[in-house]
């Protein structure tokens, strides 16, 4: 032909040769498992080489001719060289009927094509391919240049990514994010016809034994055969899902109270009834179950999940191979829930500026006017009552929030400071902040932008806190001092600090703990243990401050031992709003200002 010099058909040409050259060098490739099969004994889907075949078709005589006869054989898995083959039998070929656009070139319609089908091969064999041609010459020249290529190995890796994208690669069951969409649906669909059913949470026991005896692979061996055992025991409509590493999801589609409790010891025994069979011997495996009836106890699939992982946790704390039923009265669904009420509440009284300080007197003796405070932390509800600090303290504690209640106390306390140049501060840290790099530095940061009022506080930690990191506690106390404040151990008495730790500390103040100062003069054993912590104080010249003095018996025969200091309610109570602090301090004291200004 004479167009066949122009440069659109050299690309092809020049393309289809260097590709077909490519496959004559090859050997003819294996033929790939399914990936099912495959996903079924964990491998990996291996991709083919590419077959790919160049052919001519002649409209007068409706043949297609292939320029590489070897490489049309392989396309077409056949043993015989393919030379030629007719349109009406390559089309005979193409499963589910001829493509509109191939159909529409090859009968001259349009001048070029672009289309995927399956070709048939051997009988039963099936394999993708991508056709693509043109049209060259004029008259009776004209002919269409074809190449078809395989893309069954691209087609096995989109099937499997889409199976993957819904389903837990090793043990073929549901993945989490599809166990989840399918439970939601279910519940909608039950509620519309007020059906009833249950999910279940199914962890396995104490898998980590099983890595740390048998290996990883062992307990992959483990999960794979759970999940068997478990499928193994449902219904057509029920669901399974693995939904964490080593627990599986399973909605159940209908049935009662009774049901669920005879679905759960049929799980439990099926699993532990016989060992599982593994590469490295034999293993005795058991699960525990969490139940939840749905949708009576959980109308959605978030609710679902939460409360069976709390009857789950409830379930273990029984031992192993036990299940339970979730109730509203399920304990850790309850603390649960305290602790995000109670996070809503901690980060709106911070942003609403409702935590505050209560001021308590600290004076040398009775009858003194008090200049030196300790700082205790106060929060308003949204209605504008109190909420006692053990209802929210401890629960910053685990939240993670204490670090913003140590910093906002701080701030308050700096601003106050700054309101009352004659006024000395004790603040409360948390060690969770001390022993926090991060937080330990924002806090002392705050101290070195304020050093001059720095210089009038002292930063207390309990004495229990300073025994659990006494190495946090000795770089952070060094750092305070450096700055020129003080530091102070509250509660003294309740732990056990050595004498090594006392020195390294550089502690300042020593505060008696409460619990020996009440009724003090009336008690031989408590007087004896004061007059042995003061005497530890004097001989590492610290000062010391009795709590919870809390009538005047106790102040005098503290004062008669040599404490230097008195606190308690016979001192005063802790106020929110004392008649020296000016108004609109400490919450639009000079800090907060001095900070909006730098910001």
């Amino acid at each position: 032909m004479a167009d066949r010099d122009n440069p659109w058909f050299r690309g092809w040409r020049n393309r289809g040769e260097r590709e077909l050259q490519d496959q004559n060098d090859q050997a003819a490739p294996p033929k790939i498992e399914r990936f099912a099969a495959s996903r079924e004994r964990g491998e990996e889907i291996q991709l083919e080489p590419s077959l790919q075949a160049m052919f001519e078709f002649d409209p007068s005589n409706g043949m297609l001719s292939w320029s590489d006869p070897a490489a049309a054989a392989r396309l077409f898995g056949s043993e015989v060289l393919v030379s030629a083959v007719s349109r009406s039998d390559f089309d005979a070929r193409i499963v589910g009927g001829v493509a509109a656009s191939r159909q529409a070139a090859l009968n001259g319609a349009v001048q070029t094509y672009a289309c995927e089908y399956q070709l048939s091969r051997r009988a039963g064999d099936t394999h993708w391919v991508e056709e693509r041609g043109g049209w060259l010459g004029l008259g009776a020249d004209r002919r269409l240049i074809g190449v078809i290529r395989s893309i069954e190995s691209q087609k096995r890796r989109d099937a499997h990514l889409a199976w993957l994208a819904e389903n837990d690669e090793l043990t073929g069951v549901m993945n989490r994010a599809q166990m989840r969409a399918k439970l939601d649906q279910a519940l909608v669909d039950m509620k519309r016809v007020k059906g009833s059913g249950a999910y279940l949470l199914i962890g396995i026991d104490d898998v980590g034994a099983i890595n740390a005896d048998f290996g990883f692979d062992v307990a992959d061996e483990v999960i794979v055969e759970c999940s068997r055992r478990i499928a193994g025991l449902l219904g057509p409509s029920d669901l399974i899902g693995r939904v964490a590493g080593t627990k599986f999801g399973v909605f159940l589609a209908g049935g009662d109270s009774e049901r669920v409790r005879e679905v759960c010891v049929r799980l439990l025994n099926v699993v532990r009834e016989r060992v599982i069979e593994t590469q490295k011997g034999s293993v005795a495996a058991s699960v525990s179950i969490g139940a939840v009836e749905a949708p009576r106890d959980a109308g959605s699939a978030h609710k679902a999940m939460a409360s069976a992982e709390a009857a789950l946790d409830s379930a273990k704390r029984l031992g192993r191979s036990s299940w339970s039923s979730f109730s509203e009265k399920t304990d850790i669904v309850t603390q649960r829930r305290r602790n995000t009420h109670m996070s809503d509440v901690i980060l709106t009284a911070l942003n609403e500026r409702r935590v505050r300080l209560a001021f308590q007197p600290i004076v040398g003796d009775i009858g003194e006017a008090p200049s030196k405070f300790e700082c205790l932390i106060r929060m308003r509800s949204e209605e504008g009552k109190e909420v006692p600090a053990p209802d929210f303290i401890p629960v910053a504690e685990r939240l993670g929030l204490v670090h913003l209640l140590d910093r906002r106390v701080l701030e308050l306390a700096m601003n106050t400071l700054a309101a009352c140049p004659n006024v000395k501060l004790n603040v409360n840290v948390s060690m969770e902040t001390v022993k926090d790099p991060l937080w330990a530095e924002g806090y002392l940061s705050v101290m070195r932008a304020n050093e001059v009022l720095a210089r009038r506080i002292t930063v207390e930690l309990t004495e229990t806190q300073v025994i659990d990191a006494v190495d946090a506690s000795i770089e952070f106390v060094s750092e305070l001092k450096k700055l020129g404040a003080f530091f102070g151990i509250d509660d003294f008495g309740a732990g056990y600090t050595s004498f090594r730790n006392l020195k390294a500390l550089d502690i300042d103040i020593l505060k008696i703990d409460g619990s020996f100062v009440t009724g003090v003069s009336s008690s031989r054993e408590n007087q004896l243990f004061v007059r042995t912590l003061l005497d530890l104080a004097r001989n590492f010249g610290m000062k010391t401050v009795a709590e919870w003095v809390e009538n005047e018996a106790d102040a005098m025969l503290l004062k008669g031992l040599g404490v230097d200091y008195l606190q308690g309610f016979l001192i005063g109570k802790p106020e929110t709003n004392p008649a020296w602090l000016p108004n609109g301090a400490p919450d639009e004291g000079p800090f907060i200002q001095s900070r909006a200004v730098s910001a």
